[in-house]
């Protein structure tokens, strides 16, 4: 399905600034900055993922499995890490399913 949208000549000047292929098309560099977008998004995931593992030692499934937020009786501090990490786990899966999405469309073209 192809969906006709309008953008100012201000937004594509700024695109081309970018300097984001400056041969490519409009549609070509907005799924360039959507895939940037999500590659930022995975890192800033993957980086909460990371850090949440070095500091409890564990991976989030294990994390989960032992309860460690009710061994913790249930601080501030391991709730709002547990959500964190949760939140970050969720992202990575996202991430990955919308840039595999973005990739299959540039496939199609």
């Amino acid at each position: 399905m192809t969906i006709t949208i309008t953008v100012s000549e201000e937004v594509v000047r700024r695109l081309n600034d970018l300097s984001i292929a400056q041969t490519d098309d409009v549609e070509t560099k907005l799924q360039r900055l959507l895939v940037a977008e999500y590659q930022r998004r995975l890192a800033r995931y993957r980086l909460t993922d990371r850090r949440l593992s070095q500091k409890y030692g564990m991976a989030f499934e294990e994390f989960e499995r032992r309860q460690v937020t009710r061994q913790q009786e249930y601080s501030w501090e391991v709730e709002s890490d547990a959500i964190a990490w949760e939140t970050a786990i969720d992202g990575i899966q996202t991430m990955q399913q919308q840039l595999t999405g973005i990739h299959e469309l540039k496939n199609e073209y």
